[in-house]
């Protein structure tokens, strides 16, 4: 047994979402409509695709000017490059998983194309022609089991023509790319998507890497440009609730909407939170991206995994929901206030943190220094029973003035007399 093992691969990428993370819910974790790869290759409820497959390879056949032999070749060169993506041993045979890869890579580089509009939809297309199809398949996309390498997508990719304003194949394909998932990830119209593919071709290369895959590129795309550095953070000191935090003297506010999802300041009293918007799809896009940097090693901060903690420790209760929704700062598309609570409360069940790392370390230090200042639990007090209002405030002001006057008429009188 010694003898047969092999040496483990160092570019290992796509992984098997941990049992601990599952529990909570798997189906968040699972392709509802087409299989990428080979980890839930051949599944029942995804067959049905597999015949469309064959209809977009035909499309991008016609459109590269490659025989399909040609593809096979180019493929079959990438075969063991891209196993060793895979955290388990794949067990296909070469044949098997070379048209695996050709079948689901092609698949999804016209999927790509599609939206971009830089070829004409067929009038009999499966995908573009049922909505709620296109939405399902862009949402398994983003599943960390449902994923192919992110090489292999451009390889393919640049077997067809350039479009027209393109430089190269590999920026092209990522920008795309990135158009592609941007309002699902509610990326800013003002950053413009080629902003952020240079900002993403930047990061990798600051680093030597490069785009590992779907899931990786939506972390890139929510990743920091600049990211202050981060201190350590002692988790045992629990931020409050966004209530307790009010009571505290801190204020609340809706951030700038070119502010990117992870912008949070902290700033003199005030805490500034980007909008999020909640849907159907919000719980799978999360638990992949955690899933991911709770798998793939990283030098950097776990970004996905410390907003959501931090959005954990100030939601407890729904008067904590109810306070962020006033303040606008979370649009729900869930029901009601228990459903937000509780998918806030639940997304980080079996994940971990790294105290090192901890990307909002800053704002957690803060937030505490300011809670342990009795000087600003009094203005907050001031402001919240006395001054809530116009009139509260009025009031307030007039029964001072009123005890003023009521003093300074007591002290002449007891002067008169003297």
């Amino acid at each position: 047994m010694l003898k047969n093992l092999t040496p483990l691969s160092t570019t290992c990428c796509i992984y098997r979402v941990p049992q601990t993370l599952q529990k909570e819910n798997r189906e968040a974790y699972t392709p509802r409509v087409v299989s990428i790869g080979p980890l839930h290759h051949g599944e029942g409820h995804l067959v049905a695709m597999e015949e469309h497959k064959l209809r977009y390879l035909q499309n991008f056949l016609s459109k590269s000017r490659k025989t399909l032999a040609d593809c096979v070749e180019i493929i079959s060169r990438e075969e063991k490059r891209a196993r060793d993506c895979y955290i388990e041993s794949i067990n296909m045979s070469s044949e098997e998983f070379v048209k695996m890869i050709l079948l689901d890579g092609c698949f999804i580089v016209e999927v790509i194309l599609g939206f971009s509009n830089c070829h004409p939809i067929k009038p009999d297309d499966r995908v573009y022609k049922k909505p709620w199809l296109f939405f399902e398949v862009r949402r398994d996309m983003t599943l960390l089991e449902n994923q192919l390498p992110f090489f292999l997508l451009v390889t393919l990719y640049s077997l067809l023509p350039l479009p027209p304003g393109h430089q190269n194949h590999c920026c092209s394909f990522l920008l795309l790319s990135v158009e592609f998932f941007k309002d699902y990830l509610q990326i800013p119209e003002a950053k413009s998507s080629r902003d952020i593919m240079i900002e993403i071709v930047t990061k990798t290369s600051s680093t030597l890497g490069e785009v590992k895959h779907f899931v990786d590129l939506l972390i890139l795309c929510l990743q920091p440009s600049s990211p202050s550095p981060a201190k350590p953070v002692d988790f045992k000191l629990v931020i409050p609730t966004a209530t307790h935090l009010r009571e505290g003297g801190v204020r609340f506010k809706l951030h700038e909407e070119d502010k990117p999802l992870l912008g949070i300041e902290y700033s003199r009293g005030v805490l500034r939170i980007p909008s999020l918007i909640l849907k159907e799809k919000s719980e799978s896009l999360f638990r992949n991206l955690i899933a991911f940097e709770q798998c793939h090693s990283r030098e950097h901060a776990n970004y996905i995994t410390d907003y959501i903690y931090l959005m954990d420790q100030l939601i407890d209760t729904t008067n904590d929901v109810n306070l962020l929704v006033r303040k606008r700062i979370i649009s729900s598309h869930l029901g009601d206030s228990i459903a937000v609570k509780n998918l806030f409360n639940r997304l980080l069940i079996g994940a971990e943190l790294s105290r090192d790392t901890f990307h909002f370390s800053g704002i957690y230090v803060e937030l505490s220094e300011h809670l342990a200042s009795p000087w600003n639990s009094w203005k907050a007090t001031l402001r919240h029973d006395y001054f809530c209002s116009l009139w509260r405030g009025a009031s307030t002001i007039a029964a001072v003035i009123l005890l003023l006057l009521t003093l300074l008429q007591t002290i002449f009188s007891a002067m008169s007399l003297k």
